[in-house]
């Protein structure tokens, strides 16, 4: 492991909160991965190998509808945990998971998690405390889903790219607006249409110009 890499780990929050001990095992244990773009990390129906960690890069976790659309979930960034249901429960890989650029990643095995968690409680806790914090955000998406418009949860992922108040380019895809937000490409299209004709949005190569930032923050 480079050393780049054990100083990312040693500053890692989820890490520093277990016992010394313990980190140290899992740091000795832990395997690193390197991906390209667009890449699969992990398969829903997999067997779990371990509990992985991003050191750089992006990874998109996913579900295809029957219809062929892509629903994202999250995007995982550096210094983020997922894929601790499989190691908890024993179970299969619960979602897909693509890298969005090249990306490192960290593997600490799911055995020598278990292990540990048999003789630190301080392990186990720390993976329930990750679950709790994954099935919070999963909780607020649904309510999010519920409440919102379609138009509201489109806006709100667009916005979330910007910096607060500015107009500006965003890069982002159609379809990869859409997947955040959880709509059809068609209706994507056809609400971006809507806002490029009220001068609220420009699409271009590459992206989406905002225009009016308060429109798009206060729709009703």
């Amino acid at each position: 492991m480079g050393k780049s890499n054990k100083i990312a780990l040693a500053d890692n929050e989820w890490l520093a909160a277990l016992p010394e001990a313990a980190r140290l095992e899992l740091v000795k244990a832990a395997k690193i991965r390197r991906f390209g773009a667009d890449v699969c990390v992990q398969r829903k129906g997999e067997t779990a190998d371990g509990l992985y960690g991003l050191l750089k890069g992006e990874v998109r976790v996913f579900a295809n509808t029957f219809a062929g659309d892509e629903i994202v979930f999250t995007h995982i960034l550096p210094g983020q945990w997922f894929g601790e249901i499989a190691i908890l429960d024993g179970g299969l890989r619960t979602h897909d998971a693509h890298t969005t650029m090249p990306s490192e990643l960290v593997i600490l095995p799911r055995q020598v998690i278990l292990e540990l968690c048999e003789r630190h409680l301080e392990v186990y806790q720390a993976l329930v405390s990750l679950l709790c914090t994954h099935c919070r955000l999963a909780f607020g998406a649904v309510d999010e889903f519920l409440v919102c418009s379609p138009e509201q949860r489109m806006a709100k992922r667009l916005l979330q790219r910007t910096t607060f108040g500015t107009s500006g380019k965003i890069t982002i895809s159609q379809k990869e607006l859409g997947a955040l937000a959880g709509i059809s490409r068609q209706s994507t299209n056809k609400i971006l249409k809507r806002w490029e004709s009220q001068v609220w949005i420009k699409r271009v190569y590459g992206g989406i110009e905002i225009y009016d930032y308060d429109a798009l923050q206060h729709l009703p």
